[in-house]
């Protein structure tokens, strides 16, 4: 998708804003420990939510600096784009398969989806579907394996 001509999807890095409100959030919880009375079993329990919520965040934060995918932005909506997984009964392939290789994003998406996961759709697509890209994959020999070419819709 990168690739494409006009540069309508290209690669950002994650926010820092998620990680960063997570781990002041851990930081609240630590201050609130120290500067209340609390019971000890209270206390505790605060005090071990607040650590686990600051590594969290810690954590967080050190997977956006070391990031090195980013994740696809659609530049003329300047949203990020949405990845999501379709699963589809073996019996569907030839639905599934015709209706990526049309574009058909939307007949994907209202497509009847199963728990068994014989045929995937991977999807990444804007939030009003005006813009996708995906894949139709087959579950064989404990691995998936491409039965389409991937499909670029632009709306």
């Amino acid at each position: 998708m990168y690739a494409l001509p006009g540069g309508v999807v290209v690669r950002r890095k994650k926010s820092y804003l998620l990680p960063v409100l997570i781990f002041l959030i851990g930081v609240a919880l630590v201050v609130l420990y120290y500067c209340s009375e609390l019971s000890a079993n209270t206390g505790s329990s605060l005090i071990m939510a607040a650590g686990a919520t600051v590594i969290v965040g810690i954590l967080m934060i050190c997977n956006c600096i070391f990031d090195t995918e980013g994740r696809p932005w659609h530049v003329p909506t300047n949203r990020p784009m949405r990845y999501e997984e379709r699963f589809f009964p073996v019996e569907s392939r030839n639905d599934v398969r015709r209706y990526v290789e049309e574009g058909s994003l939307k007949r994907i998406l209202a497509a009847d989806k199963s728990r068994v996961s014989g045929i995937a759709v991977a999807i990444y697509r804007t939030e009003d579907c005006s813009f996708g890209a995906m894949q139709a994959y087959e579950y064989v020999g404990y691995e998936y394996r491409p039965i389409t070419p991937v499909k670029t819709m632009m709306g």
